[in-house]
C-alpha cells in the first residue's frame, strides 16, 4: 500500500473515532433520559434571577441582585438564601409519578376538574436568558400526599408530591432572612454601646481591638469579635411593621449599638427596647436595625453579653501584644546589675557584649519570649499609674524591652533597633508581681513565675554544658568525699592509684570521666542566688587533670547540698555562678575508684 493511501485511511479512522467519542460523550445514558423525562419542567436554578409566588391573595416577589436574594413584594428585605435555594431545588427536581394528556376539546373542563385552570397557587421563575416557567398547583389527587400540577402552555397534567406546595404556600415573612444582619463581624471597625450604665466604645486598628471609652486600653480581639458575631447573627423570632409603637420602647431604647462598617459611610444602628407583652421572664426584646425595614423581636441571650459587658470584661488579658517572629533583641536591665542584651542570630540567640557575641543557653531566650507572649494579667490593679513607688515600679526589679532590628535602611525601616514593647516588673506579693507596660498608664499583676524566668546575670545565660573534653585527655582524677581523698593517674594507658598501694576500679574511673565530660547543668544561678555558699560545704569535690600537648589544666567541680529534687548546688572552675547538678548525674561522679 502506498504511504499516501495509508495516511488517508489513518486520518479517516481518527475522524470516525473522534466522532464516536464526541457523540457518546454528549448523548445521555438511558438512566439520564429516564430521569429527564420524569421532570415536569427544565430549569437551572443557578441561572434563575426572579421568582414570583401567588398564594391566594398573597403575592411574594423574590429577586437576585449581586448573587444575593431579596424579597421585593409585599415588602423589601433580605431573603433567606438557603430557603430560596430549597424552593428552586424543589422546582428543578420536580418529578411526576404519572401524567395525563388532555385532549384539546376537554382542556377547560379537565383543567377545572384538576384545579389547574386558573390556580390560586402558582410559582413563576425567570432565568437570566428571559425564559419564564410558570407552574400551576392544583387540587389534591386521589393518592394521599400528591397534587395535580400543570406547566402553563402545556396540555399535560402531572401528579406530583405536594412538598412543592408546602414551600410555595409559606407566609411572606417566612422568606425573610432570620439572621439579624448580613454584615460580617470582621468588617466592623468601630463599636459604640450606650446603656443606662454609660457608654462603651471600641475601635479596630491593624486588625486589633482597642477600648476607647470609658478608658483607653487594649481589648481582647477574640472576645470582642465573638460578642459582635453573637449580635449580628442573632435569629429574629418575629418581624413587625416598620412603624414603632410606644410599648416597644424604641423611642427611648434601653440600649443603642452603633457599628461603623468598613466601606460604608453611614453607620448601622441597633436600638433595643422593651420586652414583648406576655414575656414574663424578659427573655426577648423589641429591636430595630437601621439597615432593615422592620421592628424585630430578638433573644436577650444574643444581645446581653455585649450590652452588659464592662470595660474590664473586654480588656486584653495578655500582658504584652507582639509577634515573636519579629523580635530580634531582648534587652534586660536588672536593678543594680549590668544590662543584658540578647540578640537573635540565625535560628538561635547570643549575648551581645559590644560587638562581641557570646554563646548562651539559647533555650532561655526562646522560653522567655514564648512565656512573655502567652503571659496573662492576673488582675488589673490600677487604671492610673500615679503611685508607682507603692508597687515598686519607680525603681523596678527588672526593665525588659523587646525590639526588632534592621541591619540596613529599607523603604519601610531605618537601620538599628525599633522598640516593640517595654515592661517594668515591680514588687512581688504572694504568687503575683506588679507590672506596667511603659507606654500604658495601667498597673497590673502578672504571675511571679514569669519574673523568675527573666535572667538578671550573665552567669544564668551560660550554656548548660559544664565541660566539653575528650575522655582520653584526662590524665588524673581525684575524688574527695566523706572519707579521705582518692587520686588515680593514668600511666602507660592504665589507671594507677597515686601515693599508695591498691587496685583501681578502672570501670568506675572510666564511667566517672565519661559522665564528667558530658556533664550538663539543670540550670545556672546568678551569684548569691543560692543563699549561703552551699558549695563551700562540699559533699563532693572532683578534680580532673587534662593534658593537651605539653599543657596540663586542672578542672575542679565542687558539689554542695541538695535543693529539693532539682539537684545539687554545684560550682565549676573557670565559670561564673552556681549551677544545679541533676541528681541522676551525681552517682557516677562519686563512684569508689578503688577495688
Amino acid at each position: 500500500m502506498k504511504p499516501r493511501t495509508t495516511l488517508i485511511l489513518a486520518a479517516l479512522a481518527g475522524g470516525v473515532f473522534a466522532y464516536i467519542w464526541f457523540v457518546e460523550r454528549h448523548t445521555p445514558s438511558s438512566r439520564e433520559e429516564a430521569e429527564n423525562s420524569a421532570k415536569v419542567v427544565k430549569i437551572e436554578q443557578n441561572k434563575v434571577h426572579s421568582i414570583s409566588i401567588q398564594n391566594g391573595d398573597s403575592k411574594v416577589e423574590l429577586r437576585k441582585k449581586d448573587e444575593v436574594w431579596r424579597v421585593e413584594q409585599p415588602l423589601s428585605d433580605r431573603a433567606d438564601g438557603a430557603l430560596v435555594g430549597q424552593l428552586l431545588g424543589a422546582v428543578e427536581s420536580l418529578r411526576h409519578d404519572s401524567k395525563l394528556e388532555i385532549a384539546a376539546n376537554q382542556e377547560k373542563e379537565k383543567w377545572k376538574e384538576f384545579g389547574v385552570a386558573e390556580s390560586d397557587v402558582r410559582i413563576k421563575v425567570q432565568s437570566d436568558s428571559g425564559k419564564e416557567t410558570l407552574l400551576l398547583l392544583g387540587k389534591d389527587s386521589a393518592v394521599e400526599g400528591k397534587i395535580y400540577v400543570r406547566s402553563q402552555g402545556s396540555n399535560t397534567v402531572y401528579v406530583v408530591s405536594n412538598s412543592l406546595k408546602t414551600q410555595v404556600t409559606r407566609k411572606p415573612d417566612e422568606f425573610r432572612d432570620k439572621k439579624l444582619s448580613d454584615t460580617p463581624s470582621q468588617q466592623v471597625q468601630r463599636v459604640t454601646v450606650k446603656t443606662s450604665e454609660g457608654e462603651l466604645e471600641l475601635e479596630k486598628k491593624n486588625n486589633h481591638w482597642d477600648l476607647v471609652k470609658p478608658l483607653r486600653a487594649r481589648a481582647a480581639d477574640q472576645k470582642v469579635n465573638d460578642l459582635l458575631a453573637g449580635v449580628l447573627t442573632a435569629q429574629v423570632s418575629q418581624f413587625l411593621p416598620e412603624a414603632t409603637t410606644p410599648e416597644q420602647g424604641l423611642a427611648e431604647p434601653r440600649a443603642t449599638v452603633v457599628l461603623q462598617v468598613e466601606g460604608q459611610k453611614e453607620p448601622v444602628t441597633l436600638k433595643v427596647g422593651a420586652a414583648p407583652s406576655g414575656d414574663e421572664n424578659k427573655d426577648r426584646s423589641f429591636a430595630r436595625l437601621s439597615s432593615r425595614a422592620a421592628v424585630t423581636v430578638l433573644s436577650n441571650s444574643a444581645l446581653n453579653p455585649l450590652l452588659q459587658a464592662r470595660p474590664n470584661d473586654l480588656r486584653d488579658k495578655k500582658l504584652l501584644r507582639f509577634e515573636s517572629d519579629i523580635v530580634d533583641r531582648i534587652s534586660i536591665q536588672p536593678a543594680g546589675q549590668p544590662p543584658l542584651l540578647l540578640a537573635r542570630k540565625g535560628e538561635g540567640w547570643v549575648k551581645k557584649d559590644g560587638e562581641k557575641e557570646v554563646k548562651i543557653n539559647e533555650s532561655i531566650a526562646s522560653k522567655l519570649l514564648s512565656s512573655l507572649q502567652s503571659a496573662e494579667v492576673t488582675n488589673f490593679v490600677s487604671d492610673v499609674a500615679s503611685d508607682l513607688p507603692k508597687y515598686g515600679l519607680d525603681q523596678p526589679q527588672v526593665r525588659l524591652t523587646l525590639a526588632s532590628y534592621a541591619s540596613e535602611n529599607t523603604a519601610e525601616t531605618k537601620s538599628g533597633e525599633r522598640a516593640l514593647a517595654t515592661v517594668l516588673f515591680g514588687t512581688v506579693e504572694g504568687d503575683s508581681g506588679y507590672a506596667k507596660i511603659e507606654d500604658e498608664p495601667f498597673v497590673v499583676a502578672s504571675p511571679k513565675s514569669l519574673l523568675e524566668l527573666i535572667p538578671r546575670h550573665s552567669a544564668q545565660l551560660q550554656p548548660l554544658s559544664v565541660w566539653e573534653f575528650q575522655a582520653d585527655s584526662i590524665v588524673a582524677v581525684e575524688v574527695a568525699g566523706e572519707g579521705a581523698p582518692v587520686r588515680v593517674e593514668k600511666k602507660e594507658g592504665a589507671w594507677k592509684l597515686a601515693g599508695g598501694e591498691g587496685a583501681v576500679n578502672e570501670a568506675a574511673v572510666q564511667s566517672l570521666v565519661k559522665a564528667a565530660g558530658s556533664l550538663r547543668a539543670a540550670r545556672w544561678m546568678a551569684p548569691g542566688e543560692s543563699g549561703e555558699k552551699e558549695e563551700d560545704k562540699p559533699t563532693l569535690k572532683l578534680t580532673l587533670s587534662q593534658k593537651e600537648g605539653e599543657k596540663t589544666e586542672t578542672l575542679e567541680l565542687v558539689v554542695g547540698r541538695a535543693l529539693g529534687e532539682e539537684g545539687f548546688y554545684s560550682k565549676v572552675s573557670g565559670k561564673e555562678g552556681v549551677f544545679l547538678l541533676p541528681k541522676a548525674d551525681y552517682g557516677p561522679l562519686g563512684a569508689k575508684l578503688t577495688q
